[in-house]
């Protein structure tokens, strides 16, 4: 199917983009700092990620959105970033110098008669390249294994082209057209990045918000793992497990796997949350000056609200707090910092929010309500092996014996496991919280953020019992490699067997809509845009929407054959076209026919009813002699074609005619 491919080949295009990204950094800009892939993944997008929901904010406001303008203001950023804005002033000096030394070694290294490849590799010892090497190699693995598990649930997905599913598409695509706030005013900064996301993927809208789950998955798969390797001693084994956990494991998740695939603003606002909580533990990781602290915190803050208001308040709020009293007081200047990085960054927020319900005329308490209280969020877990509230007190009672572990080795052993305590608090913190029943409390929303906390919670008990079992680990280190392999494999065929089970109780969903966004982006890839207009069901317009005209079942069974009769009489008189445009037919007209009743999309039943009058008006139109021809065919649906101007629609033909 199209569709599958175009959601991977979104996925592989984003991830050539990190690998080209990374590669420049080391090879220019960070050469000398000891910093690995997932290290980058997590630093760049914390800062840069943060900066990227401001300027769509920004940009849409200000009318100007686009890819090009995006661009240009992000490389202008990064610029100035790896500058200094002291040494702005003298930038062209600066710039000059750089450009004299690289000019200078480039003469001596063809003088010496490098080879080719002394171009290409960066300026790193060859164990220190091997092991980002294979670091890089894992991260391939982990995130292509969070991508599979989460795209192997399409067959239960109930999320595409559900009445969320159009409501938020037609968000989406307000984007271009310069609008924030379509439907009252809300948090939609995470529908922004699905928008630029399909835009720097080269995929059409659809595609972008229906694989934006995924995405947003293989991302928090990727923190994860980073996390654990920073809160534990353990580096590869410990955050591996985390990592898998959370691609693999769904019986002991709360994750309701018929909404998988749909893009969740809690997983995006987290995935600049949870970096955030790291470097708020252990501020040395950034290696800011406090100015540049505050300022990297004040943006991560104001993106989450963008995004996700409940994140903000219910999730950074409490961890921020926690982290204060019961994290080390080396850095206590620099929690302040981010303590009033969040107060101001609240503050805008309130402002813009509450400027926007003025200007508009929306409610505020709606407003405040609505964000901390989702509607699309569902809590259905058929395929736990155990119900939700014994499994969390498995949970709580292990992490509570955890904690009495770590204490004694911070204040017994002096190690340093300030972070693990206090990500277990508050993964103790939120599963109490999801049991209180408050109107201003969300426990759906509580329970998807418990699924990511979970495989933490899995990473922070593999790095204890690694640290009690050290004497015996550290012998066999050098395993570690192929150790990290086999559990990859091992844990393939365990959660298969493990869950198989519980997962076949689950039943698979219509396969209509994945049928229709496949059908949709054959005609996209095969079609030039504008060139035709597509008839079908009113419910899938939005799909139309900055692509191709639409005509509605209605519009076509009442007008399209008087406006086909006037147009052929008239079709060879151009003067009378200029004059008349509304006549114009476009070069082609592609229309949907129903054969089988969907069993889920209650908007197209109507459409199945039509297929007799639709039929009947296609065959008249075969009378008239216009070539028509089916293009896409299953079991549910036929696309036909009716060709109003030969070889003018399709690109293909456009290229040869050129």
């Amino acid at each position: 199917m199209i569709y599958s491919i175009t959601i991977a080949l979104g996925f592989i295009r984003l991830c050539l983009l990190v690998l080209v990204l990374f590669y420049l950094n080391r090879k220019f800009v960070n050469y000398r700092k000891p910093e690995n892939i997932f290290d980058f993944i997590a630093n760049q997008w914390f800062k840069y990620g943060s900066i990227l929901v401001i300027l769509l904010f920004l940009l849409v406001q200000l009318r100007i959105y686009n890819l090009f303008n995006i661009l240009l203001l992000l490389l202008l950023i990064i610029i100035v970033d790896y500058i200094g804005v002291k040494k702005l002033k003298s930038a062209l000096t600066f710039s000059s110098k750089k450009v004299r030394k690289k000019t200078f070694e480039l003469i001596k290294n063809i003088e010496l008669k490098k080879q080719w490849s002394y171009y290409l590799t960066t300026k790193t010892d060859k164990s220190t390249r091997n092991k980002r090497l294979w670091l890089m190699m894992l991260l391939f693995i982990l995130g292509s294994i969070t991508f599979f598990s989460r795209y192997y649930f399409t067959k239960y997905d109930v999320y595409a082209l559900s009445n969320l599913w159009i409501l938020e598409l037609e968000q989406l695509v307000e984007f271009d057209k310069q609008n924030w706030f379509l439907n009252g005013v809300s948090p939609v900064g995470e529908l922004a990045v699905v928008n630029f996301y399909g835009k720097i993927s080269s995929i059409s809208p659809e595609i972008a918000l229906e694989s934006m789950g995924i995405m947003e998955s293989v991302l928090i798969g990727i923190l994860i793992f980073w996390t654990i390797s920073k809160i534990t001693t353990s580096k590869i084994i410990a955050p591996t497990v985390a990592c898998l956990f959370f691609a693999l494991c769904y019986v002991l998740s709360p994750i309701n796997i018929s909404y998988i695939l749909q893009h969740k603003p809690m997983f995006l606002a987290l995935s600049l949350a949870i970096p955030g909580m790291v470097f708020y533990l252990r501020p040395s990781l950034l290696k800011f000056n406090k100015r540049n602290y505050f300022y990297n915190f004040s943006f991560a803050f104001t993106a989450i609200g963008l995004i996700d208001m409940f994140t903000l308040l219910v999730m950074v709020l409490p961890f921020l707090l926690i982290g204060f009293i019961f994290s080390k007081k080396d850095f206590i200047s620099h929690k302040l910092i981010a303590l009033k990085a969040f107060i101001g960054s609240l503050l805008l927020l309130f402002i813009i929010y509450f400027t926007a319900c003025y200007l508009i005329g929306y409610d505020f308490e709606v407003f405040i309500k609505s964000s901390l209280i989702a509607a699309s969020s569902y809590t259905y877990f058929p395929h736990l092996i155990v119900s939700y509230n014994i499994l969390m007190l498995y949970y709580i009672a292990i992490s509570i014996g955890l904690i009495i572990f770590l204490l004694v080795l911070t204040y017994g052993f002096k190690e340093d496991w300030h972070e693990a305590f206090i990500f277990l608090i508050l993964f103790i913190f939120l599963i109490l919280l999801s049991n209180v029943h408050n109107q201003w409390i969300d426990d759906a929303l509580i329970k998807q953020a418990i699924a990511i906390y979970i495989p933490i919670f899995i990473g922070i008990c593999v790095g204890f019992l690694i640290r009690v079992t050290y004497p015996i680990y550290k012998k066999l280190y050098f395993l570690t490699p192929y150790f990290a392999a086999v559990l990859i494999i091992s844990s393939f065929y365990f959660s298969y067997q493990f869950q198989a089970p519980e997962l076949k109780k689950l039943k698979e969903s219509d396969t209509t809509a994945r049928k229709i966004l496949d059908a949709y982006e054959n005609i996209t890839s095969n079609f030039f845009p504008f060139s035709y207009s597509v008839v079908n069901d009113y419910s899938t317009h939005s799909i139309s929407t900055n692509q191709h005209f639409f005509v509605n079942y209605d519009d076509f069974l009442t007008n399209y054959l008087n406006k086909d009769l006037i147009y052929f009489k008239y079709r060879k008189k151009i003067k009378y076209l200029n004059k008349h445009p509304e006549i114009v037919l476009p070069k082609s007209v592609i229309v949907f026919l129903y054969k089988k009743k969907a069993t889920k999309l209650t908007s197209l039943v109507e459409s199945y009813h039509l297929y007799p009058k639709i039929k009947l008006q296609l065959d008249i139109l075969k009378s008239r002699g216009r070539k028509i021809n089916v293009i896409y065919s299953n079991e549910i649906f036929d696309v036909y074609e009716i060709i109003n101007e030969p070889n003018e629609a399709r690109v293909k033909n456009l290229i040869f005619k050129l």
